[in-house]
């Protein structure tokens, strides 16, 4: 009778009792998962239960499974992922939300495009799983270094009570990662529920050797934990003589992450308490460390896998039976008789005949009257070649049968139907089928979810620092001012961040370039279009040209991969605003400079010698003043000289100012003006 969950229970015995009851939950897909990598890899030891018992010492199976699956591996993961970070609504004038997005697909893409980047391989690990037991995990981490640093800070003395700034060490971050982790299938356990968003809880077993357990949990817990050669999660009947022996001795702890209670246990069968109990070390909106899994065929009464193959099993059975019989029956498809042993001369035409040769008869009378070549009597072989043609053809059913069950007849020849275009064909022949579509946007969905709990890491433990050179912001030169306030709203407290940035990856499938081409091409063919008609706008009406450019851009934000070229528009239409708030002057014409030049010349010339003229009636009247003022007082004398003076200025100025209007208006006749 199995063991109930009662309130008040330990932990240690609560988690004891899900575990085991998890274990019996998947203990057949566990089965079922190690027999199916078997026959993939067509190890013919122990994978009962996945074939058919077959006749002959040594059967001849077809693996056509190996093959769709391999197909399917290659179609499925053509190339290295893009995370293709952007703004969610694509609003042309949100400069901070479009920076953010820049930054986070700079920082999500270099992890995965690094030389000697796992992500690569624990993404196709991933996919292989999914196509062979039918469940593919992975999980995130954050991982960091400290180091120690001399810091500089103010402290009173107490003897003197006066500040002063010492040297004091302090541990900072010195390097941080969110590194991906690839968990294999039998090293995931799940609580029960009917689909994804019900399950409790989820573990990952762990295989830890002795001194990683003293680093982690201490010596004590150490000593009751018992250490064997058998990796985590291998059961002896799981998998006959697969599994082989770790080589160094290790012991099997269970991390259990609990959505309710926010909590991290670490529990192992070999102890009677928890190793470890954590608050939510990680701060993620869905708090497990994985998205949901990538698996296969689940149904809303259990979420529990089950693998492709389990559904056609039936004809790849079939299959590897008859070929088994058409490879027994070939062996017997072969020319042999018997004759009249008294007849060497028919042993010798067998044994010695070539092309173009006779052989002798000693007494032919009496081998006619034998009955000639009469006395070879062979072997008859038009049955067993029509029953090999019969097997042949029945293998061909079921192979096309297979095809239309798993959807590789689809993904090998597109599916053509009369009076269809061929555009719809190529469609067709290019996502396969409604089937395997759906296999490839699980698979996105899988990467977009693992890049997204990789943001939220950033998001959340990531130092300013450390954003700012991790995606090489320094370089955004233009864009400095933006690109603060982008890692200021990406820092920001909750999740408004999410409200304004969707993560999302490039199709991982094999990349139709043709396509790609066609698509940049006709953006290009467009835009060019548009800029030939905006320009007669934009000569006949300068100020419609920001209006202009701003419709370019709101067309190119909707285009994929157009962030960079944005941050460009944005620039040309800052400079066309300030242009337009400050022209520059106008550029003179060569030939009017020169006019212009030669009539200030003879203006200036002409009003030296006005002012030569005028000083020489100055001096005149000067003279005669001198003469008036000798016979008058001195009071009348300075108000006469002041009067007088005054008298000369008025007429100076008038005259001047005059001669240099009407010189003025003679250049601008010259010029044209």
């Amino acid at each position: 009778m199995a063991e109930q969950l009662t309130p008040g229970m330990k932990d240690y015995e609560r988690w004891k009792i899900e575990i085991d009851a998890a274990e019996k939950r998947i203990k057949n897909f566990y089965i079922d998962g190690g027999k199916i990598v078997q026959r993939f890899l067509d190890d013919r030891g122990g994978s009962q239960g996945m074939e058919t018992n077959l006749t002959g010492d040594n059967p001849f199976r077809l693996n056509i499974f190996h093959a769709n699956v391999t197909t399917m591996l290659a179609m499925l993961y053509g190339r290295v992922p893009e995370t293709d970070v952007s703004r969610r609504w694509a609003d042309p004038n949100d400069d901070v939300a479009r920076v953010a997005a820049e930054i986070l697909q700079r920082m999500l893409n270099i992890s995965v495009q690094a030389p000697g980047s796992s992500d690569t391989d624990l993404l196709r690990a991933c996919l292989q799983d999914r196509l062979l037991p039918g469940l593919g995990v992975a999980r995130v981490r954050y991982d960091f270094t400290k180091e120690t640093r001399q810091a500089r800070t103010v402290e009173t003395n107490a003897e003197t009570g006066l500040d002063e700034i010492v040297m004091v060490d302090e541990e900072v971050v010195a390097d941080e990662e969110a590194p991906l982790e690839y968990v294999h299938w039998r090293d995931f356990l799940w609580g029960d529920g009917r689909i994804w968003a019900n399950v409790p809880w989820v573990a990952f077993r762990i295989a830890l050797t002795k001194p990683e357990v003293i680093a982690r949990f201490g010596e004590e817990a150490a000593e009751k934990l018992q250490f064997t050669k058998k990796p985590a999660g291998h059961k002896a009947e799981d998998e006959g003589e697969m599994a082989k022996d770790d080589t160094w001795m290790k012991t099997e702890i269970i991390e259990i992450w609990e959505k309710s209670t926010r909590k991290v246990v670490w529990w192992s069968k070999d102890t009677e308490s928890l190793l470890d109990t954590r608050e939510d070390p990680l701060k993620l909106r869905g708090f497990f460390p994985c998205p949901e899994p990538f698996v296969a065929n689940t149904t809303t009464t259990m979420y529990l896998p089950r693998a492709d193959f389990k559904l056609a099993q039936d004809l790849y059975n079939q299959i590897d039976t008859l070929q088994t019989r058409i490879g027994i029956i070939t062996k017997a498809v072969k020319v042999v008789g018997v004759y009249n042993q008294k007849s060497n001369e028919i042993k010798r035409m067998l044994n010695e005949g070539v092309e173009n040769d006779l052989i002798p008869v000693d007494n032919w009378a009496m081998f006619g009257e034998n009955g000639g070549l009469e006395q070879i009597s062979w072997l008859p072989i038009k049955d067993v070649v029509e029953a090999l043609g019969k097997l042949q053809e029945l293998r061909n059913e079921h192979i096309q049968l297979l095809y239309q069950i798993t959807g590789m007849a689809d993904i090998l020849r597109g599916t053509s139907e009369q009076y269809t275009a061929a555009s719809s064909d190529k469609l067709k022949a290019k996502f396969a089928s409604i089937r395997v579509q759906h296999i490839q946007d699980e698979f996105a969905r899988f990467a977009s979810d693992l890049m997204s709990l990789r943001a939220e890491i950033i998001k959340t433990h990531f130092d300013p620092e450390s954003i700012y050179a991790q995606s090489n912001a320094q370089f955004l030169a233009e864009e400095q001012e933006a690109v603060q306030q982008a890692i200021q709203f990406i820092k920001s407290p909750g999740d408004s961040w999410l409200w304004k940035v969707d993560i999302k990856p490039e199709s991982i499938a094999m990349i139709d370039y043709a396509q790609l081409k066609a698509e940049r091409t006709e953006y290009l063919t467009a835009a060019a279009t548009f800029m030939s008609s905006a320009k007669a706008m934009g000569d006949a009406a300068p100020e419609a040209v920001p209006a202009l450019l701003e419709m370019l851009k709101w067309g190119l934000a909707g285009f994929k991969g157009g962030q960079q070229m944005e941050g460009m528009l944005d620039r040309a239409i800052d400079a066309v605003v300030e242009k337009a708030k400050n022209p520059p002057p106008p550029v003179p014409n060569p030939k009017v400079q020169e006019i212009q030049l030669k009539h200030q010349t003879e203006m200036e010339k002409q009003a030296k010698k006005s002012n030569d003229e005028m000083m020489k009636m100055f001096n005149q009247h000067k003279i005669k003043l001198k003469e008036i003022l000798a016979e008058s007082g001195a009071d009348a004398q300075a108000e006469a000289i002041q009067a007088y003076y005054n008298i000369l200025e008025v007429e100076s100025k008038f005259k001047a100012d005059k001669e240099l209007k009407r010189m003025d208006a003679a250049a601008r006749r010259a010029s044209g003006e």
